[in-house]
């Protein structure tokens, strides 16, 4: 009866690959869209900064009339055009360094980008595994209920037939509710995970799908030194432009006690008709240099250099970190790979002494205590594999994560 509660809408589901869920999660998810609108900023911050070493252009037109009372006599217009260029030949570094610092920004978007990739897809990848053993799951409870209900059946006919006690045939009985609420409880988990995927995957209705799937895990890999995978990580990675970014930062701060230089030439021509015909040109080079200006510039160069010292000691702990992060990683890896092993052999061994133990018990040559102790050994390994291979197929989408790999790789 609670099973048949429980059980879901009779709507037909949507079957789901992985490929596909990928393909709309890298649509829509609002995480990995905004990474990319941020990196799209970036860039364009950056062709900003390249504009500096181009020459600012500019031109005018004008025209004006004037006169003098009475009645504005003397009437007297006036037309000009004009054409000016002008060029910083020198700004104290500052110039160079926004550049630099801008194309630091980019690498610290993408390593962003990269990041938040990969932290989507293990999120993406842990929901459709979740719901792929939910599926698995029900299932399997929905067989473990049958047998309950089967061994409810038979301990209920032997204390009939005066060979069992009561308290066995009441215990059995217990273990077969049990085990129907546990189906129930497990197509509710099923419902939860199917609306899991679909918000993974950054869509907003939620109804009834199913994934198609397997179990394959791949072998992790053998430990070994972690420096070369260390240096590639995003975290190191974002940390380094970082560290490029405040070094041009510092850089830019020390410009004002340099002098600027700048270069600048125009075109001219005015007269009292259109077009004017009295022609006009300019050119020169101008240096600049600020002296004083309360010791702010200073106090800016102080600040940037802690700043700089800073970025290096956050370089310096990210290394380590990644580090620590990977052998992390890696030791869940392999011990969810390894446990994986040892749970199949003990599943392999409790169903071939479940099905001699059952054989025993309908004999009269085991008593129902042991048999019990099968029986539940039986459950508990089944369901221990399917967890074993939905934590290995989990350990390794951290893994990649941690590698910072995405969708892509």
């Amino acid at each position: 009866m609670l099973a048949a509660a429980a059980a879901p809408c009779a709507d037909a589901p949507r079957n789901l690959t992985w490929e596909g869920c990928v393909k709309t999660a890298k649509a829509g998810n609002s995480i990995l869209n905004q990474a990319r609108f941020r990196l799209d900023a970036a860039r364009a911050d950056r062709n900003a900064a390249l504009g500096s070493f181009l020459p600012r252009v500019s031109g005018s037109v004008s025209a004006s009339d004037s006169g003098t009372e009475p009645a504005f006599s003397g009437y007297d217009p006036g037309y000009g055009a004009s054409l000016s260029a002008s060029q910083s030949l020198f700004s104290g570094f500052s110039t160079a360094s926004d550049v630099v610092r801008n194309y630091a920004s980019v690498r610290k978007e993408k390593a962003r980008l990269r990041r938040d990739e990969a932290a989507v897809r293990e999120s993406l990848r842990k929901a459709f595994l979740n719901l792929l053993y939910s599926q698995e799951y029900v299932v399997l409870l929905e067989d473990i209920a049958r047998r309950r209900a089967d061994n409810a059946d038979l301990v209920r006919l032997r204390y009939e037939a005066g060979r069992e006690d009561k308290g066995s045939s009441m215990r059995v009985a217990a273990d077969a509710r049990q085990a129907a609420y546990d189906v129930t409880r497990a197509r509710r988990a099923l419902n939860l995970a199917q609306h899991q995927l679909l918000g993974e995957m950054g869509l907003d209705e939620f109804g009834y799908v199913k994934v198609a799937g397997d179990w394959t895990s791949t072998p992790p890999p053998e430990p070994g030194d972690l420096r070369d995978l260390a240096a590639n990580l995003p975290s190191v990675v974002e940390a380094e432009a970082s560290l490029t970014e405040t070094k041009a930062s510092f850089t830019s701060a020390l410009s004002p006690f340099f002098p600027s230089v700048d270069a600048s030439a125009g075109l001219s021509r005015d007269g009292e008709v259109w077009p004017p015909t009295d022609r006009g040109w300019s050119a020169g080079v101008s240096l600049s240099y600020n002296f004083f200006n309360g010791g702010r510039d200073a106090f800016k160069a102080l600040a940037a250099r802690a700043q700089l010292k800073s970025a290096r000691e956050g370089l310096s702990a990210a290394r380590r970190d990644a580090r620590i992060a990977l052998e992390d990683a890696l030791n869940s890896y392999l011990d969810a790979f390894e446990a994986l092993e040892v749970r199949k052999l003990y599943l392999e061994a409790t169903k071939e002494r479940a099905q001699i133990g059952r054989a025993q018990y309908g004999n009269g040559l085991l008593d129902f205590t042991q048999w019990d102790i099968i029986e539940s050994e039986l459950v508990g390994s089944e369901q221990g594999f399917l967890r074993a291979r939905r934590d290995a197929l989990y350990a390794q989408a951290a893994w990649r994560r941690v590698l910072g790999e995405g969708f892509e790789q």
